[in-house]
Parts: C-alpha cells; structure tokens; sequence
C-alpha cells in the first residue's frame, strides 16, 4: 500500500505511534493493567474531592519522586508528572487524532521550545566533540590540559562558524529520542505503581537492594526497547517493500482505473441509448399510419363509384366519402400528436413528419380534385333537369321563374352536402387550398345556378321591363313646373312628372336577397368560414372571405339589379349602357333601406345564420352607396343652379315667388309619386328616417332660404319695403306648399318650417308698419309726439306742449272718415301692387293691416280721451269697418278687370 499522507501530522512519528500501539494491544495482560490503573485514579480523584493531584501526590511521594526545589516547585512538577502520566497513557492506548496533536498549552509550548532549542543543542554538542578531540591530541603529544582548553577555544571561537542547519531527518531523529525517554520513563512509573501496589498488598518490604533492583529494570527496560527497535526496522522494511510493489503495480492499477471509468461510461450511455429509445418509440407511436389508412391517403379517388362513362356516382359514393373522411382524421390525428408531444428536432420524426406531409398533400390535392369535379358534376345534372323541366324560358310567368331558381340553388346545394365532409378534411389538413377551391366553387356558381342566361330572363320578366325599356325619368328643378298657393298638389301622373319603375326594384329585392343570403349560408357552411370560437379578426377575416366569394358568384344579380335601380354602366362596360337616372335611385334607395329590416341579425344566434345575413346588409349598402351618390350629385348641381337665383330682379320690386322655390314642391310631389307607385293607397313613405335622404332634402330647403336672404341683402334691392315683400311672400309661400303636401313632408320639414313662419312674421310686421306710417304720417307724428311728452310730463301737462287747438286741427284734417277711406283705399291698392297673384299673400296681409289699423287707432283714441277728453272719430272700429269695404271694392275691381281681359283675349 502506498505510505498515507496526512497534513500537519509527522509520517515518522505517526508509524512509531502506530507500531508502540499496536505492540501493546497484543498484550491483553498490559491493556488491562494500565485501564485498571487508569480507574483507580479516577476512583480516588472522585472520592478525594480534591481532584487528581492529590492521588497522584500521594503516590510520588510514596515512591520517593520529589524535586530539589521549594514545597511550591514541589507541588508544580507533582501536577507535570500526572499530565504526563496522561499524556503517555494516552500515546500507549493509540488514543491520539489530528484534532488532539497537542493535549494543552503547555504541551503545545513545550513543542516549541523543542523546536527553537534543538539548533542550540547541536551547537553546543559538535562543539563538545571538537574539543574534546583536540584535548586528547594534545594530551598525547605531552601537552597540558589548560594549553589543551585553549587550542579548543582558538580552533572554535564561535560555535556558528562552519555548523550547517539541521534538515527534517535530523528533527525526526531528535523527537523519536525524546518519545523514547518518555516512553522510558513511562515505563519506570508503571513497574514502579506495580511494585507499590504489590508491597502493600502483601505487606512485603521492598527490595533491600535498590541497586539490583534498578539493574534489573534497566535490564528489562533494554530488552523492550530491543524489542522495539527490532519491530520498528521490520515495520520500515515492510513499508519499503510495499512501496517498491506499488510503484510496481501502479500502471496496472491506472490501466485498471481507466478500464473501470470506461466500463461506467458505457453503463451510462447504454442506460441513456435504452431512455432515448423509449422516448422515440413513445413519440413514434401513432405516427405509424395503418396500412389500409394509407391506401386511401394514397389514392382516395379510387373510393369512390363512378358511372361507365368515367363520371363520378353522387348518390352510390357515400361510403367512399365516409372512408375518405375517417383516413383524413386519422393523418389530422398524428400531426397533432407530433404537435403535443414535440421532438420536431429528431431527425427520425423529422424525416417521419416530412413523409406525412408529403403524403398529406397529395392526398389533399387528390380531395381537392374530388370535390371540384363532384361540384362540375352536380352543376351539370342540376341544369339539365332545369331545362327538361321548362323549356319555354322566357315565356314563363314572372313568379315561375323567381320559383325555378329558387328550386334549381336548393337541388344543387342540396346535393353537395354529401361531400362536405371532403371540405372538412381539407380544412383540417391544408386550409391554404380552401381559397382555390372556394373560387371553383363560386365560378361553377356564377356559370350555372346564378348565371347571367337565368338572371337576364327573370330581370326580363318583371312586370315593368325595366331592364329591357329604359328610361330617364329625373328632370333638373327648373324644368318642373311652378306650384301655386290655389292649386292643390299633383297625386297623380302627368307628362311632366312620369313614375319611375320602382315596381320592379321592390319585387327583385324580394324575390332574390333570400336567394344571395341562402348562397352566402351555404359558403359559410361548406367552407367552415362561422365558427363561434374564432376571435374577432379571424371572424372578420373568414367574412372577407366569404364575400369574395359570394361577390362573385352573385355578379350578375348586381349588374341587373344595378340597371334596374338607375346606377350608370361603367365607361368600360359591356353591352347597352345606362345613363345615370337621380330620381330612380332616390326610389331605390328608399326600397333598399326598408328590404334592410328584413336582413337584421336581431335574435344574435351567430354562426352561418348571422354571417349571410350580414352579408345581404353588406350587399344592401353597397347598392345604397352607389344610388345615393347618384341622387346627391343631382342634389348638388340643383343647389348651384338655385344660388343663382333665377328670375329675381335686381331691385327686388315685385319679384313675387322666387322660380326655385315655386319648382321645389313640384319635386316633392314627383317624389310622392314614385315612392306610392305600385303600393296601396294609404301606402305613406317614411322619409324622415332615412338619414340620408332627409339630411339632403333639407339641405335643398336651406339652398332655398340663403337664396332669398342674398337677394334681400344685396345693394340694388330697395331696403324700405322690397327686401321685405321678398322675404314675407317666399317664406309664407315654402310654408304653405310643404303643409298642403301632408304630414309625412311637413315633418321632414319641420325645421324650415319654423324657420320660415318666424321670418314672415317679422318681415309682414316691418312691411306693415312702412304701409301705415306712410299713408298716415302727420297722424303718426303727432301721437308719437304726444306719447313722447307723457312718458316725460304726463297727461295734464300735455296741452301745455302740444295745444288742443293743433291737436283738432291736425284731427281735422287727417282723420275725417273721407280720408281715411281714401288712404286705407290707397294702402290696399299698393299692396295689390307690392304682393304677387302666385304667392296668395294680399288677402292674409290685408287682415294683418287690419288689425294693425285696430290697434293703433284704439291707442290713438285712449291718448286723445286722456290728454285732451277728446273723442277720435272715426273710431277704430270704424277704421276697421273702412277697410274691409275697401278691400271688397278693390276684388270687384280686380275681378271685372280680370272679365274685361279675358273677353278680351277670347276668340269671336
């Protein structure tokens, strides 16, 4: 074995431990001894109370062991030798470890002292040799003793001179004397306890002969240490062979080291290749695909029954499908396994995943083909028992047709169901190839169920012909013809104001929207483009989808129904092209916002339900946004037309009704027409909730009313009373046409109404008062005079300011009953002169006058009482009774002018 290395221990002193050690334990006689020894002390330590160095006392000074010195250094060595006593019972009995090299401070100060000391000993001993040598050749060459000192003094005058440092074997020898004294003396005290012990049991006397006795011991003593040495060489020997035989052995123990540490390694990858090939087997397993799965992966046309001629069998394939289906689910399964458990970076389930997914796509592109021809297929049968069924075409009823296609979309998407379960595998397995077909599909569509062929002859078939007889039936605002006060509003056709064709739009809209919604739920289903659990982009996005393809398949139901609403073609379309018709697509717009109501999601089921209804109001919109830009762009251009301002003098003086507020319920009444065409007669449209519609109507109304307030606020037109007779005649004739057409306009129209009445009211108080204070001036001063003084003196101070005798006189002569007949006369013959026949004012802005005149003559007459106890006559209801007889006389002068004339124009 190799020789231990231990730190802070001595290898030397450790072996001569170990061998005095083991020496003794083979002599259970002496073990025994020296613990027996050992509990006695104890024993007498306990009994004493004065601890061990009274015991230990004891007995030194029984065996005679005292020191030279006083009591004190006398007691200080009993103490060391009972330490020691310790000390070598412990280094007898192998009791010393690492941790108890050095029992106390003493002993570890004693170590030091060993150490400092040892230079000086040997110092001092090769010093006592040398002297010693030079006094013995001197002595024998006859030289005295005391020359002898003094050469040995010259030869070593210093004891450093020429002394090397002592080495590590040096130290050693030196320690193992010193362990031996110790031993030595340990000895000399045991046999002497013995002797002790034995005397006083026996109660023999000791040896008289101290001298042999040490002889004796010393003899004993020698043998043992004999006995030492002897073991001591043999132990060295021993190491000194073990160690050449290590030194021997040690390449075939490294070789045997590395060979084990290569036998562990191979143990472990081994119990690693063993986990690794479970973990594969694990994640390969269901990636195995069974044969007969496989198969059908590998050709799936081959599952299904076709006809002799190559054509696939719809109604005999429906196993075919199931099998198709059930490989499909199966191959979905396995990618999700791969996708659960992981390991996609194994290069075995990375080449077995590539080998699924090559299968996978051919096996997607094989359905893929399937469900296109089945598609082809299906088309082709629907529309050859379409034209076996009827082949008169366009000379069916109207309503047979819309019922022929109704059916021919039912057959055809009623026959595709049985292969959903295809779309379902490709949606599972390869959703990017879902778009291809989806365009197919919709392409078959469009080619067959919604072809143009079919949707031409049912738009040929509506009653109106409205896809096959076009015409304008819009006129701009000028061309229509000027409403009167008198007249009643149009309620029926004429040659001006034709009805459009809206017959047409409603029984389309009606008739068809179901056919695109059931289109646009049979994509969503087909295609799987509603699941509930899809986020809110995704939904979005599937009805972008969706409506993409829907779009196409329902392209020429938007072009008919786009003729029919009055949308123009494009500058690049094909066949005969329609021109834009404004008031047609006004029509149509008040038809697709009422189909709206039908199409609203309002029960919120979701899914496929809600998707093609949300895609009929898509449709809808879409329309709506194409005829109303049509109507407001007419709008627009009527509103230039109005600013204008045609027909108005640039003085204002009898402008009368302005021509575009005269032609504005003309339009409306066109309006009504067409909105009651075809519909029952107490049918009354709902404009006022069509935002659109309402806010540009009003719009047109405002156009009207910032007309009027230029024309009255310009330079040229007279402040005094025109601006006036302008506004009042205008503003009461918009009130009156609106409010005669019915309530539906009326409250349309509700804001400019109010408008309109608070500025007649204000322009006919202002034109009034001009009238009156003209014809009336002196009696107009003199009263406002007269008011002016009371409010300042009061009623008996105002004679003093204005005298009776001007107030009679003034009385006199402006107030007698023939001049006021002759002025009111002359005020009503200028306001027949001011005021138009058209706008139907006179008669209400007499009575007004009239009552004016009541007022301001009763007012008058109370000031005339009160300052000066004067009655004004006439009176006021004198006034009153005055102006009515000259309004009478004034209409029957007008009316035999009015006789004469037309006598006059009339032929003989």
């Amino acid at each position: 074995l190799p020789q231990l290395s231990m730190r802070y221990v001595d290898r030397a002193e450790l072996q001569y431990i170990s061998t005095v050690n083991g020496f003794l334990s083979d002599n259970p006689v002496l073990c025994a001894l020296l613990e027996r020894q050992r509990n006695l002390a104890l024993d007498a330590k306990s009994k004493d109370g004065g601890g061990p160095n009274g015991s230990l006392k004891a007995r030194a000074n029984r065996l005679g062991l005292k020191g030279d010195g006083e009591d004190g250094e006398e007691a200080k060595g009993n103490d060391d030798d009972d330490d020691m006593d310790g000390i070598a019972y412990d280094m007898i009995m192998g009791n010393f470890t690492r941790l108890t090299l050095f029992i106390s401070e003493e002993e570890k100060l004693d170590a030091e002292d060993v150490l400092n000391n040892l230079q000086q000993e040997r110092i001092l001993n090769l010093t006592s040799n040398n002297s010693n040598a030079v006094l013995n050749a001197n002595v024998k060459e006859g030289e005295s003793t005391d020359t002898a000192k003094l050469d040995a003094n010259a030869v070593n005058p210093s004891p450093n001179n020429n002394i090397e440092e002592f080495d590590a074997n040096e130290l050693s020898q030196v320690l193992q004397k010193q362990m031996r004294d110790l031993e030595a003396e340990t000895c000399r005290r045991l046999i002497a306890w013995e002797d002790e012990k034995y005397y006083s049991a026996s109660g023999n006397a000791p040896h008289p002969n101290p001298e042999r006795r040490d002889t004796m011991e010393a003899d004993g003593l020698a043998n043992l240490f004999s006995t030492l040495d002897s073991l001591d060489r043999q132990l060295e020997s021993m190491e000194e062979w073990l160690s050449d035989k290590a030194a021997a052995i040690k390449p075939l123990t490294d070789e045997c080291r590395d060979a084990e540490e290569i036998n562990r390694q191979m143990e472990q990858q081994q119990y690693s290749y063993e986990l690794l090939s479970e973990e594969l087997a694990r994640l390969l397993y269901g990636l195995e695909v069974p044969n007969d799965i496989e198969d059908v992966l590998r050709n799936p046309k081959a599952q299904l029954t076709y006809h002799r001629d190559g054509r696939i069998d719809l109604q005999n394939s429906e196993a075919g499908v199931e099998k198709i289906y059930r490989a499909g689910k199966t191959l979905k399964v396995s990618f999700d396994k791969v996708q659960e458990e992981g390991g996609v970076h194994l290069r075995a389930i990375v080449q077995r995943v590539e080998g699924l997914l090559d299968l996978s796509n051919r096996f997607c592109e094989g359905v893929a083909q399937i469900v296109t021809g089945v598609m082809k297929r299906t088309v082709g049968e629907v529309g050859d028992k379409d034209g076996k069924d009827g082949n008169d075409g366009a000379k069916n009823p109207h309503a047979a047709a819309a019922q022929s296609l109704r059916n021919l979309q039912r057959q055809f998407q009623s026959s595709l169901l049985a292969f959903i379960k295809l779309i379902e595998v490709l949606a599972l397995l390869k959703p990017s190839i879902l778009p291809s077909v989806r365009e197919k599909y919709a392409g078959l569509v469009a080619e067959g169920i919604l072809s143009k062929k079919r949707l031409k002859t049912y738009f040929m078939l509506l009653p109106g012909k409205s896809s096959v007889v076009i015409e304008k039936y819009t006129i701009d605002l000028n061309d229509y013809p000027s409403a009167t006060l008198r007249s009643a509003p149009t309620v029926g056709p004429n040659q001006q104001l034709k009805p459009v064709q809206a017959k047409d739009v409603e029984i389309a809209l009606s008739e068809l929207l179901p056919v695109i919604a059931r289109e646009a739920y049979f994509t969503a289903a087909l295609f799987g483009l509603s699941a509930k659990h899809l986020s809110g982009r995704e939904k979005k996005r599937n009805f972008e989808s969706a409506k993409r393809s829907v779009d196409f398949s329902s392209q020429y139901f938007k072009y008919y129904i786009a003729r029919i609403c009055g949308i123009a073609s494009e500058s690049d379309a094909e066949g005969k092209k329609v021109h834009a018709d404004p008031m047609l697509s006004l029509i149509a717009s008040i038809l697709l916002n009422e189909a709206m109501d039908n199409y609203i999601d309002r029960q919120k089921k979701g899914g496929d339900h809600s998707l093609s209804l949300a895609y009929v109001r898509a449709t809808i919109l879409d329309l709506r946004k194409k005829v109303d830009k049509q109507w407001v762009s007419w709008i627009e251009e009527q509103i230039k037309w109005i600013e204008t301002n045609p027909g108005v003098p640039l003085t204002g003086k009898r402008a009368g009704v302005f021509t575009s507020f005269a032609r504005f319920p003309a339009y409306l009444d066109h309006v009504m027409i067409c909105c009651k065409k075809g519909r029952p007669m107490n049918h009354v449209p709902n404009l006022s909730k069509i935002k659109v519609v309402t806010y540009y109507l009003q719009k047109l109304a405002a156009a009207l009313f910032n007309s009027l307030h230029k024309c009255s606020e310009r330079d040229s037109t007279d402040q005094q009373y025109a601006a006036n007779v302008m506004r009042m005649e205008n503003s009461y004739f918009f009130t009156q046409t609106i409010k005669q057409r019915g309530s539906e306009l009326s409250e349309l129209f509700q804001k400019q109404i109010t408008a309109a009445s608070s500025i007649c009211k204000q322009s006919t108080d202002a034109y009034l008062g001009f009238m009156i204070k003209r014809e009336f001036k002196a009696l107009h001063t003199l009263f406002a005079s007269i008011s002016r003084i009371r409010r300042e003196v009061g009623d008996a101070d105002v004679p003093i300011h204005v005298p009776r005798s001007t107030f009679e006189k003034t009385l006199s002569k402006e107030c007698n009953r023939e001049i006021l007949k002759e002025k009111i006369g002359s005020i009503y013959y200028r306001m027949e002169k001011h005021l138009s026949e058209a706008g139907g004012l006179l008669p209400v802005a007499w009575k007004a006058l009239v009552k004016v005149l009541y007022e301001w003559f009763g007012r008058w007459q109370k000031v005339s009482s009160q300052c000066y106890k004067l009655t004004l006559e006439p009176s006021a209801s004198d006034v009153v009774r005055i102006a009515k007889q000259a309004a009478g006389i004034s209409a029957k002068k007008i009316s035999d002018e009015k006789r004469k004339a037309s006598s006059a124009t009339s032929p003989l």
